[in-house]
């Protein structure tokens, strides 16, 4: 009772009733002022961009980013002449990395910075017109961080104010309705873009043994533009049948190339991810590097990735329900391909100059030895394929390059290296991180370091064969 009488009197010195209407009152009203204050927030539904329909080729600019100057330049007419306006562009520079960073969330991969930061800087250049412009993105829907790319870059344009550019995902899309979305690819423009690349594989296998050896200087590089602005029309009304006709004329001129002290450099293989393997402006021009520090730069073909990819329903069937018809399917494409590429390799082998490279089969059983095929995110089982086939056919000298953001890029290649010097104790291998924050002077230095051992090892080997 005292207790409440205090509470009483407070209340009447306070002036305040003490009803309970009032308290109510008082209560409706804080909470009336609150929903006032602050609204509470809807959901928005998220930003999209527009989509890309086939009908609409002939109105849009479709932007590609660079990542393999030779193939890409070949392959382009390919799209051009179904009536896409594809623009392959130029070399990245320093700029369009800083982009990337800036329309990238930071915990991406290296090659995500460099395709987006390429893109935005081609949208903010005002060399397009921006309402008939369409930007080309490739997706391996696989456990890589490519499979985001679209998304990735989706974000980049509505951040940097492009929202009206559409996003075209590139896939085989071999659907002939007129409202089909993205490219739409017929049979013949996929067999002529298989032997575009087929071509540009050949281009740069000869290319890269010729060039460290030219009496004439520059004479490679010259003949690489030639027979690209030669094949540009050939492909573009071609099939891979031709491959037969078109091969045996590039083997022959880059053999009549005049090379002095042949052979006399240490190979170095370059492998790991497959932007940075390519794409001269991503690794810093590795292959031009290798070559000024003495050696001869080999770099596997890019139809090998693309096989690789096709073969993964073989080795998930074990394990997991893999409809038949994909199996067969890929299994009919996988043998279409190295049918007419064993064209081109029986080719090479009768050469006196070139070395022919191995079909995916072969590979497959090289990495059986080393890690399971079914592991086929970062590059996979291919990667130990690759470095094992190197070091047996002589290259123990490889170069492994990986993005600093991409670790099942680290595990299948960092994680190689210690096995393979156990197993090879010739082997020579130097992982190498690309990264917009790495400095080129540490990777030069690393190089370096690589390459003095593998030219003592060469000169060993030298003396060793003269006795």
């Amino acid at each position: 009772m005292i207790y409440f009488k205090r509470i009483k009197n407070f209340l009447n010195r306070r002036n305040l009733p003490n009803n309970r209407d009032h308290r109510s009152r008082l209560i409706n009203s804080k909470f009336t002022n609150m929903s006032t204050t602050t609204s509470p927030t809807t959901c928005q539904p998220p930003q999209r961009t527009p989509k890309f329909y086939a009908k609409d080729r002939t109105n849009y600019t479709i932007l590609c980013p660079q990542m393999a100057p030779i193939h890409f330049a070949i392959s382009w007419q390919v799209f051009h002449n179904n009536g896409y306006d594809v623009v392959v562009l130029p070399e990245v520079d320093r700029d369009a990395i800083e982009k990337g960073l800036r329309y990238v969330n930071n915990d991406a991969c290296y090659p995500a910075i460099v395709v987006v930061g390429q893109l935005i800087q081609a949208l903010k250049s005002g060399k397009y017109d921006l309402d008939r412009t369409a930007l080309l993105i490739s997706q391996t829907c696989g456990g890589c961080r490519s499979t985001n790319y679209a998304t990735f870059l989706k974000t980049a344009v509505l951040k940097a104010g492009f929202g009206n550019i559409p996003i075209v995902p590139f896939n085989v899309n071999l659907s002939a309705k007129p409202n089909a979305e993205g490219v739409v690819m017929t049979l013949d423009m996929v067999q002529q873009l298989v032997l575009a690349f087929m071509l540009g594989d050949l281009l740069m296998r000869l290319s890269n043994h010729c060039r460290p050896y030219e009496k004439n200087h520059g004479e490679t590089d010259r003949l690489v533009e030639q027979w690209v602005e030669r094949l540009r029309p050939v492909i573009a009304r071609s099939k891979l049948r031709t491959v037969g006709k078109i091969a045996p004329d590039i083997v022959e001129a880059f053999e009549a190339i005049d090379l002095i002290n042949e052979n006399s450099r240490p190979k170095v293989g370059i492998v790991g991810e497959i932007l940075l393997k390519y794409h001269e402006a991503a690794n810093n021009h590795l292959v031009r590097i290798v070559e000024r520090e003495g050696g001869e730069a080999v770099v596997p073909d890019i139809l090998d990735f693309a096989l690789y990819c096709l073969t993964s329903d073989w080795h998930r069937t074990p394990y997991s329900k893999v409809p038949l018809a994909s199996t067969i399917r890929s299994t009919l494409i996988v043998w279409m391909v190295e049918h007419y590429r064993n064209k081109i390799q029986r080719l090479l082998a009768k050469s006196q100059r070139f070395t022919p490279s191995s079909d995916i089969r072969h590979l497959v059983k090289k990495a059986e030895s080393i890690v399971s095929t079914c592991n086929q995110t970062g590059e996979g089982w291919l990667l130990a394929a690759d470095m094992v086939e190197m070091i047996e056919s002589g290259i123990p000298n490889i170069i492994c390059v990986q993005p600093f953001g991409c670790l099942p890029n680290h595990i299948t290649g960092k994680g190689l290296v210690k096995e393979l010097r156990h197993r090879y104790a010739e082997s020579n291998i130097t992982p190498i991180d690309f990264d917009p924050g790495t400095t080129e002077v540490n990777q030069l230095n690393r190089i370096k370091l690589m390459m003095a051992v593998a030219g003592r090892n060469h000169a060993r080997s030298e003396m060793g064969e003269h006795g």
